[in-house]
């Protein structure tokens, strides 16, 4: 068996470590997770004693421990986004052959272009950690729209998390897998026409702000976004925010064909043979296709570098590469781009932030 040297990029206390993005290699034979970096110290210590590394491969300066370990795959961790821009090309340029980046991916095109471009230089693979593209849930939706099981695809419905998030920060923060999954399943789209609201008023300069966890410039507490898709297909996305009670959670995802409807809605998959659905029908029934169930992230996670390593030995990109991140990345931007100017084709033409002159 080959094997693979690992190392992870964290920052305590500027996004910790991301959803497994640390711990995944200790489940895998054929990683050997050899170094850690982190600016903090107490923070530093306690992921070496959590992922098994000494202390003589504990490192402050991530560059460093990119210069001095022969690495094969860097995980890129922390969950906030002002640091990955320069954690990604420094490992791209250090000669690792793989990068596994948490998301969101950046804060504006300008820099995922910058990523993108520096990682091709290098010949180096970069995957990003929207678990749903390795999800069943996933797969299953895609194999049941080519089988024809709901007809044609016209109109879909998907939504972020709603929490007290809702609106900006949860387009960006949470969105971002709502909009690679559409992605994933559809492809990319042609354009956007949004609106952005705060506390029902169209938003403007004045509620602009800065996001949480270093996201960059953020607006609203209501938006909704429609996205045109090859073959007719139109997609909606929404997000306010709300108090979420106990129950299920006011996410998911609606596809509407012309000959049925799927529903993946807190963790079940449903599937309704008829695209008119009236909840008084007895028949036709909906049928449950998938019931919930979690695999976790270090195992969803382990797929993903299980697909990266294979994606650099054979060349080829992995199943959520950094190009799909832009795109989710684009399809955030355009909507306030869309509030702005009204509808927006993709790509976008100004790869800088949209909000950048109202914060």
């Amino acid at each position: 068996m080959t094997r693979y040297r690992a190392g992870v990029i964290g920052h305590t206390g500027r996004g910790n470590y991301g959803h497994s993005l640390d711990t995944v290699y200790l489940g895998m034979e054929e990683i050997d997770l050899v170094a850690v970096a982190d600016a903090d110290d107490d923070g530093r210590a306690a992921a070496g004693d959590r992922l098994g590394v000494g202390s003589e491969n504990l490192y402050a300066d991530y560059r460093q421990m990119l210069e001095q370990e022969e690495l094969d795959i860097v995980s890129v961790a922390p969950r906030w986004i002002d640091q990955k821009h320069d954690m990604v090309i420094a490992a791209a340029e250090a000669g690792v052959r793989g990068i596994f980046c948490e998301k969101p991916f950046t804060q504006t095109l300008a820099k995922a272009d910058a990523m993108i471009e520096a990682c091709d230089r290098a010949g180096v693979k970069v995957a990003v950690s929207h678990q749903g593209r390795v999800s069943q849930y996933s797969h299953k939706i895609k194999e049941m729209i080519a089988a024809g099981a709901i007809g044609e695809v016209k109109e879909v419905y998907s939504a972020g998390k709603q929490d007290h998030r809702g609106g900006g920060q949860d387009l960006m923060v949470l969105g971002t897998h709502s909009l690679d999954m559409l992605c994933f399943l559809f492809g990319h789209p042609r354009w956007v026409q949004a609106y952005v609201l705060q506390d029902g008023e169209d938003a403007g300069p004045e509620h602009a702000r800065q996001g949480d966890e270093e996201i960059g410039p953020i607006l609203g507490n209501h938006l909704e976004a429609t996205y045109a898709f090859d073959n007719g297909i139109m997609a909606t996305f929404h997000s306010h925010r709300r108090e979420v009670r106990p129950g299920p959670r006011p996410g998911g995802l609606q596809i509407h064909g012309t000959e049925g409807i799927l529903l993946n809605w807190d963790g079940y998959l449903l599937h309704c043979p008829h695209p008119n659905f009236n909840p008084a029908m007895v028949e036709p029934a909906w049928k449950v296709v998938l019931k919930p169930d979690n695999p976790g992230f270090d195992t969803l996670n382990a797929y993903m570098v299980r697909d990266l390593i294979a994606a650099f030995e054979e060349g080829r990109e992995p199943i959520s590469s950094g190009r799909d991140a832009r795109w989710s990345l684009e399809m955030i931007l355009g909507v306030y781009t869309a509030h702005r100017h009204g509808r927006t084709t993709f790509p976008l033409a100004d790869r800088e932030h949209p909000l950048r002159d109202w914060v």
